[in-house]
């Protein structure tokens, strides 16, 4: 009898960024086993944008009101309950679709939340507004982690 693979971001408290630094950077695409909309490399890409869009700047964001409102809201419920739901087949507004070679994916997630650690500006979320650097750790955790949570190994 062959054991269940195991969650790559199983973990007993909430996911810091060095945690999914450590953890992505052993991630053997060849080995995984993804069930998802997307791709793993479309998904590892789209969450590296991510990232990147909290440092560079997003291309598109929700209207004010929005973030001020709904978008705050959603994140607060989020951060409460330490983990996030959402459609794992949505694209950021404005964001490249790439796919490709998912180690190269994996390499440039890793690489954006290594940059997202030692920054120190950092631009409105597309649909929260405004996070502090913890809340921002925090909501790419959560979305790290709820469209990984289809990724075995």
């Amino acid at each position: 009898m062959t054991a269940t693979p195991a969650l790559i971001l199983k973990s007993e408290g909430p996911l810091r960024i060095p945690d999914l630094i450590e953890r992505l950077a052993t991630l053997d695409p060849a080995r995984a086993s993804y069930t998802a909309p997307w791709s793993l490399a479309r998904t590892l890409h789209h969450l590296a944008q991510g990232v990147e869009f909290s440092l560079q700047g997003y291309p598109e964001l929700k209207p004010v009101l929005f973030r001020a409102t709904l978008g705050r809201t959603a994140f607060h419920l989020f951060h409460r309950k330490g983990q996030m739901r959402h459609a794992t087949d949505a694209p950021i507004p404005g964001e490249a679709i790439l796919d490709g070679d998912p180690n190269a994916a994996r390499d440039r997630l890793v690489a954006s939340l290594q940059a997202f650690e030692t920054a120190d500006a950092l631009h409105p979320h597309f649909a929260y507004g405004r996070l502090s650097k913890p809340r921002y750790a925090a909501a790419h955790a959560m979305h790290v982690a709820d469209h990984l949570q289809a990724c075995r190994v």
